[in-house]
C-alpha cells in the first residue's frame, strides 16, 4: 500500500474527511474523530495505524505485520 491507495481507501468511506497534521501525517476523521493515521519512515515506508474495537485488536494483534499504536488502542 501506498500513500494515495492509502488515502483513496479512506476518502471512499462515507463521511470522511482529510487532514494533514502532526508532522505531516495523513490524518482521516469521521465526526472529528480520528479513525487513521497514515505516517512515512524512512527505514520501513508507509506506516498506517487504524482504529478498531477491542475484539478486532485481539485478532490481528497476532498477525504478522501488525502491532499496536497505543495512541489507537
Amino acid at each position: 500500500m501506498n500513500y494515495d491507495e492509502y488515502n483513496q481507501y479512506c476518502s471512499s468511506l462515507p463521511a470522511t474527511s482529510y487532514v494533514n497534521q502532526w508532522g505531516g501525517a495523513h490524518v482521516w476523521k469521521v465526526g472529528g474523530k480520528v479513525f487513521a493515521i497514515g505516517g512515512w519512515s524512512q527505514t520501513e515506508g508507509l506506516a498506517v495505524s487504524f482504529k478498531v474495537s477491542a475484539y478486532n485488536f485481539d485478532v490481528l494483534k497476532d498477525q504478522p505485520g501488525f502491532r499496536p499504536a497505543p495512541y489507537l488502542a
